[in-house]
């Protein structure tokens, strides 16, 4: 098995509230009549509330570290130009930092590209619905809090039937309820349909030690010129936290990617991604759903 070691070093001003050591245990099955294949595994963010201090990778094929430019975020990418005859596996381990997100003044502009439209955000559908809600605030954080309340009263976390998870802005305006993805599709579109830069963020929820079963998403929002952390789905299943969860998001989490209709890198051949927190396999140059991604997290002590 090869083996690669990446140590990360960084300094920050403040101390970072818990760590994490993440397994990310990716299973491809054996594709018999495969001429070429590609697997690309996404590797948790840095920033200033999360670094990674330690990457080792355990894979039976050579692999890159890549990154692409839109979003910034990084893979394990690895290609094989013959079939694959038994399946195999690789194991991706992180040591992560991650630290509470306050309220924070910013020291360098937002990417156009947190203004703009998504394939299920589209914003100019609901430019005349977010100026009826932030109608008569007069600042950035006012509008703001303004659509944070809007979305956490309105609508409800609800995973029953059919049409959630995708992140539909229109479908969870129309049905009201949803899981994080909904609410936040909702919540970004209303943000920069008034101008106000916002990005979405997938990752993995940690709530103790052990396999971690599904995703979890927030928003990072730019008002004027701070950063504000937003998590409008745990505001409306938890009421006692919605004051916190304007501009706060808790460490008991790990951020894997941002934005929405993702091109990897190398690009995929298959269309953009509607968002991304597990391994991506394409045979052929098709997406395959050859491929499954388990998580698991422990804290380390430090």
């Amino acid at each position: 098995m090869k083996k690669l070691l990446i140590l990360f070093i960084f300094l920050f001003s403040q101390a970072f509230g818990a760590t994490y050591e993440l397994k990310e245990l990716v299973t491809v099955k054996s594709q018999p009549k495969a001429k070429f294949w590609e697997l690309w595994i996404p590797l948790p963010y840095e920033n200033s509330w999360q670094r990674v201090k330690e990457i080792s990778v355990r894979s039976p094929f050579p692999f890159t570290v890549v990154k692409e430019g839109e979003y910034g975020n990084r893979y394990l990418h690895i290609e094989g130009r013959e079939a694959i005859r038994e399946p195999f596996s690789v194991e991706v381990k992180v040591v992560v930092e991650r630290k509470k997100l306050s309220p924070v003044k910013r020291c360098s502009g937002v990417p156009v590209r947190y203004y703009l439209s998504d394939k299920l955000v589209p914003v100019e559908k609901f430019r005349r619905m977010a100026k009826r809600i932030v109608r008569g605030e007069k600042t950035d954080v006012g509008k703001l809090k303004a659509i944070y309340d809007y979305v956490v009263s309105h609508m409800k976390y609800d995973k029953s039937g059919k049409g959630w998870g995708r992140g539909d802005a229109i479908w969870a305006c129309d049905a009201k309820r949803g899981n994080c993805t909904d609410f936040h599709s909702l919540f970004i579109a209303l943000c920069r349909a008034v101008g106000i830069p916002a990005v979405f963020e997938i990752g993995l929820p940690v709530n103790g030690s052990g396999e971690i079963k599904g995703y979890h998403c927030w928003v990072i929002a730019f008002p004027e010129s701070y950063t504000y952390g937003i998590d409008a789905s745990e505001a409306a299943k938890h009421p006692e936290k919605r004051k916190y969860y304007f501009g706060h998001l808790d460490d008991r989490r790990i951020g894997i990617s941002r934005g929405r209709d993702l091109l990897l890198s190398p690009p995929q051949h298959g269309e953009r991604l509607n968002y991304n927190y597990r391994a991506y396999l394409e045979v052929d140059l098709k997406p395959s759903s050859a491929v499954e991604t388990r998580f698991f997290v422990r804290k380390v002590n430090r």
